[in-house]
């Protein structure tokens, strides 16, 4: 009993309901959060009390949480719970020998005529009718009995199997998701103009992590095209990269990418996402007792090592104007077993570092603006599995919207003076099939009349 209580749970279209509801207010809910957002842009957009609640819940990561993955596993129970009830009675409908029109069933068939008057006894009449139907209803199976014989005429029967091609489809679809969750990824790279990069960087909720790529890509050129309209801004029309793939120091393909229109190469996607510009600040070192001085880049937003020494140095920001002191960069200092330490560099004023009193005295020497081209990539083993799936979904959906089950018996008396019986069914459609069965009725009637004449 208590089993018989479980499936008919799991077999219930209210819970079907319950669930796609659920999945689509949890849908919306993914949108209106960012996923996969740092930790401190959470903090900074919610504050850190409901930063917790939140995280506590996976709300930062729902698709991936073992609550999300249950309501689907839930969902798919409850398909196969359905179409296991169901499928077995509607195969056996599908393959069920036909049966002779009985008066039982004229009580239970919503179209059911009498035909009078029509000499069934030649057989050229019999000929004549079946020609009548065979303009909608083709390879008539003949039922013979003592005292009739009946034709009878279906069409679409496979119909009815629309509905379990679009529950197939539902478990593939997200099967394919499944797989793409598990050992998929998405990533972003930022690629200056001839930069050559072998590893991408992912985020998660503690930040950036570095995945290399296994080849290397090359952005051997970055264009912006412009609207060409008679306005001071300037409008992005496109933006487009030449990117090259290497491996082992020899390239093996070349492809300009835009929007929409990615470059695949071992099963990653790389799709043109954003772009944007970075300066690569040129830092002056002398140290102490010295008068020589050593010029290093540092790229904006990279921690680089400060040349013979074990300390490392990251450019936070550049500002054109610092309080009315000219140009100037923030740099971040990192030195073992110590806090990183934030101050300012003016190009203006190269003794303003000496302040700090450190062994050694930094300089702000010039910045140069580099342009990049943002690239999101995308691994997804399952996508051409979710593809099959929606493929063999519009299929079902076709199948049990736009075809219908129509079945029509037509009972031809074997004894003079009876009448004949014409009756049909539909599963559905039905102004349809009521307008091709009156054809049909029709067209006997046409027989019919011909004969008297």
């Amino acid at each position: 009993a208590f089993f018989d209580v479980l499936f008919n749970l799991f077999r219930s279209v209210k819970l079907t309901i319950i669930l796609l509801i659920l999945l689509a207010i949890l849908s919306i809910l993914g949108t209106i959060i960012p996923q996969n957002a740092s930790k401190a842009e959470y903090v900074q957009r919610y504050g850190l009390r409901l930063y917790q609640i939140l995280n506590s819940f996976n709300l930062f990561d729902m698709y991936h949480s073992w609550w999300f993955s249950a309501i689907l596993l839930i969902l798919v129970i409850n398909l196969i719970a359905c179409s296991i009830h169901r499928f077995p009675g509607v195969w056996r409908q599908i393959f069920k020998k036909p049966s002779g029109l009985e008066d039982s069933m004229l009580k239970t068939l919503p179209y059911v005529e009498k035909i009078q008057g029509l000499d069934t006894s030649q057989p050229k009449t019999f000929g004549e009718i079946q020609s009548c139907l065979g303009k909608w209803f083709r390879n008539p199976k003949w039922i013979e009995t003592e005292k009739s014989t009946t034709l009878y005429f279906e069409k679409g029967r496979f119909s009815r199997l629309g509905v379990y091609l679009t529950h197939l489809s539902i478990l593939i679809i997200l099967t394919g998701g499944l797989i793409g969750s598990i050992f998929g990824f998405k990533g972003f790279v930022n690629i200056l103009e001839g930069e050559t990069v072998d590893h991408i960087f992912l985020r998660t909720k503690d930040g950036e992590v570095t995945r290399p790529l296994g080849f290397s890509i090359r952005c051997d050129d970055f264009k912006i095209t412009y609207y060409d309209l008679q306005r001071p801004e300037k409008l992005v029309k496109d933006y487009t990269s030449d990117l090259t793939i290497l491996e082992n120091g020899k390239e093996v393909l070349k492809k300009s990418i835009e929007v929409n229109h990615p470059l695949h190469y071992k099963g990653l996607a790389f799709y043109q996402a954003t772009y944007g510009t970075i300066r690569d600040v040129t830092i002056g070192i002398q140290w102490k007792g010295r008068r020589e001085k050593t010029l290093f880049q540092v790229p904006e937003g990279e921690i680089t090592p400060i040349p013979n020494s074990k300390n490392f140095i990251r450019v936070l920001r550049y500002a054109p104007q610092v309080h009315n002191f000219g140009e100037g960069v923030q740099v971040a200092l990192f030195k073992p077993d110590q806090e990183p330490r934030a101050f300012w560099l003016l190009r203006n004023l190269p003794d303003f570092d000496r302040k700090r009193g450190d062994e050694f005295i930094l300089t702000f020497e010039k910045a140069q603006e580099l342009e990049y081209t943002g690239l999101q990539v995308t691994k997804d083993p399952g996508v051409w599995i979710v593809w099959i799936g929606c493929s063999l979904m519009i299929i079902g959906l076709i199948t049990s919207f736009f075809f219908s089950h129509q079945r029509v018996w037509l009972r031809i008396p074997k004894r003079e003076g009876e009448e004949m019986i014409l009756a049909g069914t539909t599963n559905r459609n039905r102004i349809g099939f009521e307008k091709v069965f009156a054809k049909t009725k029709e067209a006997i009637r046409r027989t019919e009349r011909s004969k008297e004449q």
